[in-house]
């Protein structure tokens, strides 16, 4: 079963099957273009097929099964949005109806919540920019990071990565008593500068955060109120890097002694190498540029991780959506 939709330049065909999940119809329809090297810019996305999973249209749209049927504006810009009929059941709908935004009432704050909550800027200052309600603003976030796991899933699967530099960085939930911790896993890219080989920082391949046992004076008193915290870095590690798609890399990282087999059990023919603080010190050029200055970012973007700020974790659910989003900031995604 096929469905057309037309572009500018050709007409594009995709199997019915994969459109029946609407949350992920505009990101399989970039991707089935991607493969096929078409263009996608000013393409109207509608009318794939009836939404009444009991009609004949549903599975396969015949030609001209669908009638126009008035329009209804938009209460956030007061468009109109047109409706259609399906000539078979009755069932209305309208072009909205396929889109990732359907039954939103502020699509627009998409962008912004995007753009804002990915440079430095708190949820609560986000409802008095935006003029709005600190749920909307939640609802928002859930949003745009699902969408950017999806997005960034399909990614790693199309690039090939060669060099990748992986490490650690720490933080808190709710209390320094409650210790985080986040892998951070940054491609390297590499060009040459007057004939001699320079890294810059490419693509954030992971972000994962996990659970971690409170140390050193801390220990003991983070036992004593909150229990027993099991870690999970050794696992948060390979799941930030499960989904890089590489058959040899080279992997760059500290002394940490659980690095190696980490990295051999994820890239068994993967390139090892260990950075110590002797070979980073007294040199120019910093061997762990591309994941430092990643990490800094991180710091300076993400409210959350800010040094001495009065913004803190509340759950990992809610840091680990954070970090999806400005991965896909970070990586230029187009969320909204």
């Amino acid at each position: 079963m096929w469905t057309t939709l037309p572009t500018i330049t050709k007409y594009l065909i995709i199997p019915n099957n994969l459109l029946v999940n609407r949350q992920n119809n505009s990101q399989i329809f970039a991707n089935f273009a991607d493969k096929n090297n078409i263009s996608v810019k000013g393409t109207f996305m509608k009318h794939y097929f009836c939404p009444n999973e009991n009609c004949e249209n549903h599975k396969y749209a015949k030609p001209g099964w669908y009638v126009k049927n008035g329009y209804y504006k938009t209460k956030h810009n007061y468009q109109r949005v047109p409706r259609y009929k399906c000539k078979c059941c009755k069932a209305n709908f309208s072009s909205q109806t396929f889109k990732d935004t359907y039954k939103q009432k502020k699509p627009s704050l998409n962008k912004k919540i995007y753009e804002l909550y990915s440079s430095n800027t708190s949820q609560n200052r986000l409802c008095k920019l935006l003029n709005c309600n600190i749920k909307t603003v939640v609802r928002k976030i859930r949003f745009l990071a699902n969408k950017a796991r999806t997005l960034h899933n399909v990614n790693m699967k199309n690039i090939e990565i060669r060099d990748i530099q992986f490490d650690e960085m720490e933080t808190f939930e709710h209390s320094r008593k409650k210790p985080i911790s986040i892998a951070v896993a940054v491609e390297v890219e590499r060009f040459e500068k007057k004939g001699k080989p320079r890294f810059r920082t490419g693509r954030i391949l992971g972000l994962v955060a996990c659970c971690m046992p409170a140390k050193g004076h801390l220990a003991k008193v983070s036992q004593e109120l909150y229990g027993y915290r099991r870690d999970d870095r050794y696992q948060a590690g390979i799941d930030a890097l499960s989904k890089i798609k590489a058959d040899s890399p080279t992997i760059m990282s500290d002394g940490k002694r659980a690095y190696p087999s980490l990295f051999k059990e994820v890239f068994p023919t993967a390139t090892v190498k260990t950075i110590t603080r002797k070979q980073n010190s007294g040199t120019k050029f910093d061997p762990m540029f591309s994941l430092n200055h990643a990490c800094a970012l991180l710091r300076h973007d993400v409210s959350r991780l800010a040094r001495k700020s009065w913004v803190t974790t509340k759950n990992l659910s809610g840091l680990q959506d954070h970090l999806d989003i400005w991965t896909a900031y970070r990586n230029g995604y187009k969320l909204a």
